[in-house]
């Protein structure tokens, strides 16, 4: 999720956990909380680009970091406001953090939640990695909260009233991911394409609209469907082009990205040789856009059977125009 969601919610816990004896201090440490796991991203630009997808996310998102960074962040607490209430700061830490590793799950991206005993990545792929609908109503809680006096009921109750307005948007994410799955084959069914693997992704800002890719032998069938839509999905083909990975597709790098994309990829050469391999899992907003529209672009050079890789700047086009046609495809 984006940084502002998880502060809110880090800050909330905290305020649910703690407020009531340390007033602002447990808003603020919740905030620092739920924020900590994200700070990983802050070393990911000093390793080499296939490496930084899965340190980002990595171990610093598990089970087990919560459990041995939260006694941590809790001691330091106590120390710099030289109180005896460690065993509740590492409870606010253990909460906050646990919380943020969650909801990341539900994101496309995933996360190595059960690192370092496997490094399978965990995602549901429910809620876009930012969300208005989600965003917007807990800041707006927040800033209410924020009003109300010290140490007051009301404080908590809207504390309370964050955390269960995000375990609801939760709840109907699920299931409305549910319900376009179930749409989706529907209309897969009536253009009469066979798959293998089916996923679905919201798009960012809303959980309205949805990107869907149907897997085959050879390559993907991608549309976008909709809640409020009353036509028929367009769905158009993207080959998956392995054979251009020839001789390179057994390399540690090229087998790792590969993973990472969980098989959902296109390979493509330019006109100038250069090889690029594109993650589909992420929608454009660009929707007219039916080549470009990648979001994880890596280009692969062989120099001398030295694999590299690097990776282009995601390609989302947030700009007026597309946020107008991004609304009018929604309604």
């Amino acid at each position: 999720m984006d940084s502002l969601t998880h502060i809110v919610l880090g800050a909330a816990t905290g305020g649910a956990v703690l407020e009531k004896k340390v007033g602002n201090k447990a808003l603020f440490w919740g905030a620092i909380a739920g924020s900590l796991p994200d700070f990983d991203s802050i070393i990911t630009p000093l390793f080499e680009p296939v490496q930084a997808l899965f340190l980002h996310r990595g171990f610093s998102h598990s089970i087990l970091f919560a459990f041995i960074a939260a006694p941590l962040l809790g001691w330091i607490i106590s120390k710099i406001h030289k109180d005896k209430l460690f065993k509740h700061w590492t409870v606010l830490s253990l909460i906050s953090i646990l919380t943020h590793s969650l909801l990341d799950i539900l994101n496309t991206y995933g996360t190595a939640t059960l690192a370092p005993f496997s490094q399978a990545r965990l995602s549901f792929d429910a809620i876009g990695i930012i969300d208005f609908f989600l965003l917007v109503p807990i800041v707006v809680l927040m800033v209410l909260l924020i009003k109300k006096p010290k140490y007051s009921r009301g404080r908590r109750l809207l504390s309370y009233s964050i955390l269960g307005y995000v375990f609801l948007f939760i709840s109907m994410a699920t299931l409305n991911k549910l319900h376009i799955e179930s749409k989706a084959k529907e209309q897969l069914a009536q253009h009469s394409i066979e798959y293998s693997r089916l996923k679905s992704a919201p798009l960012p800002v809303t959980n309205f609209l949805w990107l869907v890719v149907a897997e085959d032998s050879s390559g993907y069938h991608f549309g976008y469907i909709g809640n409020f839509d009353k036509h028929d999905t367009e769905f158009h083909y993207v080959k998956r082009n392995a054979d251009l990975l020839d001789g390179i597709k057994n390399n540690e790098k090229i087998l790792k990205l590969i993973r990472f994309t969980d098989g959902y990829y296109t390979v493509n050469k330019k006109d100038d040789n250069s090889l690029w391999l594109y993650d589909l899992r992420y929608g454009s907003m660009a929707f007219k856009d039916t080549q470009g529209w990648y979001v994880f672009s890596f280009q692969i050079t062989d120099e001398d059977s030295n694999i590299k890789i690097s990776r282009a700047h995601p390609n989302r086009k947030f700009n007026f125009n597309t946020f107008a046609e991004y609304w009018k495809r929604v309604f």
